[in-house]
């Protein structure tokens, strides 16, 4: 379902822009705080780690395994995430789901920062390829899906659904009456 689709999109860039715009001065504050300005890759790798990774995973983590079951991206496009055949997402289970959905992130990061200096940039540029081609795959599962189950809730057998009367049948979304 279309619908569903561009709603998944637009949470993720929501929330995306969301850690980016509270992450992103925090950070700089903390380093010009500090007197810490990273100078190689590897010190940029790290403080990208630090300041941005982590709580995004810790934001990710805990939002899908949270009573609502959405990050505020979600929650504000009515959706949230469900274990394939209904119920609450558990910690376990949202933390592979995470795991797995900031994969191509992460490996951008490895080889854009971490390993850029030990590999060199040929090896640098088939690592980021692998990590866009890999997201790339992960948005071709979600179109095939109509917009319910990417790579990352395949692996962690979970789906993202409507909220509010909503569900999906067949693919398709249509009010639920009894608001079930």
């Amino acid at each position: 379902m279309p619908g569903l689709f561009i709603k998944r999109v637009a949470a993720y860039l929501i929330d995306i822009c969301l850690l980016f715009a509270t992450l992103a001065p925090a950070a700089l504050l903390v380093e010009k705080a500090l007197g810490i300005f990273p100078h190689t890759m590897w010190q940029v790798w790290l403080a990208t780690v630090v300041s941005f990774s982590i709580p995004a995973w810790l934001y990710f983590w805990l939002s899908d395994s949270s009573r609502s079951g959405a990050t505020l991206g979600k929650r504000v496009l009515h959706l949230k995430v469900v274990r394939d055949h209904g119920g609450r997402v558990g910690w376990l289970r949202a933390l592979v789901r995470t795991a797995i959905k900031l994969l191509p992130w992460e490996m951008a990061h490895i080889f854009g920062f971490a390993l850029a200096e030990q590999i060199g940039p040929a090896f640098q540029a088939v690592g980021l390829i692998m990590a866009n081609g890999l997201a790339f795959i992960y948005l071709v599962v979600l179109v095939t899906s109509r917009g319910r189950r990417s790579v990352h809730d395949l692996v962690a057998l979970t789906e993202v659904e409507l909220t509010g009367g909503y569900h999906q049948e067949k693919g398709d979304c249509r009010y639920n009456r009894t608001g079930e």
